[in-house]
């Protein structure tokens, strides 16, 4: 007969069995991968439970995550650049009307569908690929109010006759931004399709070269212009105005307590103004600013 100490032995190895997850660990693995015609796209859930989608990945983690989703939570914004990004809001007069440039994984438009119920999100997207993508791996559904222009971003926003509240300049390649979405030319269209007190409002990354030249040519199109430093991250985002309200970091934030009020963000727009945004930027003298090229 076994002795005490084996019986008490065999019941703990039983119960640990009984009391196992009913489920197996996550680990990190690849959903799925497609060659568009512009990039290589690559989903991949990682251990801790998100969705992300990468550009011409090398996986030896200096990849940039170009969109990311909670997958226990497909509304929030999990991305330091998608949350300060938001900081745009809340100095726009109106938000019923709102262009994004770039799709990557929807999780602006998602979060922008849910938080503003009376908006019209539309969005130019170069890649018929990442629309594919989106709505297959990203919970992207269109409808009356979210709304994809497929082709290239700066052609739709040149070609049409309409106005904007917010326009979200966010396409990137792997690693920039495409020269032509950067120019004073392209610029001067994106100002020309701003409603009156609209604004528009640019994911930028600080630490590439032509930074200093971005900052430059957007000060010879719009009259007031503003930075927000992401939180652990290389991104700033950058807030333009065609008019010069003379924006203070203070006076934001009080644009953003207000805007909570009436629009819980679940992202605390005040705290990311006053942590991630100055009064006052230089631009190096030796920045240029960035023009078509001619052929």
């Amino acid at each position: 007969m076994p002795s005490p100490l084996v019986l008490r032995l065999t019941s703990a190895l039983l119960l640990g069995v009984c009391l196992a997850p009913a489920f197996p660990v996550r680990q990190e693995q690849i959903v799925y991968e497609v060659q568009s015609k512009y990039q290589l796209i690559t989903v991949r859930d990682t251990a801790s439970g998100y969705r992300q989608l990468i550009f011409d990945g090398r996986f030896d983690g200096s990849d940039a995550i170009q969109s990311e989703m909670n997958l226990a939570n497909h509304e929030e914004l999990t991305l330091s650049y998608a949350k300060h990004i938001m900081a745009a809001l809340p100095v726009a007069a109106r938000t019923r009307r709102i262009l994004i440039v770039g799709l990557g994984g929807a999780s602006m438009q998602r979060y922008l569908h849910r938080l503003l119920p009376d908006a019209v999100i539309e969005t130019a997207e170069l890649d018929p690929d990442m629309l594919d993508v989106a709505a297959k791996y990203f919970f992207f559904k269109q409808d009356a109010r979210q709304i994809v222009h497929l082709g290239d971003g700066r052609d739709f926003i040149e070609n049409s006759k309409d106005k904007y509240d917010i326009i979200f300049l966010d396409a990137f390649g792997a690693l920039s931004i495409p020269y032509r979405l950067a120019t004073q030319e392209f610029l001067i269209a994106v100002k020309g399709h701003l409603a009156d007190g609209g604004v528009a409002c640019a994911n930028l990354w600080d630490g590439e070269a032509d930074y200093p030249d971005m900052l430059k040519t957007y000060s010879a199109v719009f009259a007031e212009l503003h930075v927000v430093k992401c939180a652990y991250s290389g991104n700033t985002i950058l807030l333009a105005i065609p008019g010069k309200p003379a924006l203070s970091v203070a006076g934001w934030a009080e644009k953003a307590e207000a805007f909570e009020k009436a629009h819980p963000t679940g992202i605390d727009l005040p705290s990311l103004i006053r942590g991630g945004a100055s009064d006052s930027f230089a631009i190096p003298e030796n920045a240029k600013v960035l023009v078509d090229k001619r052929t």
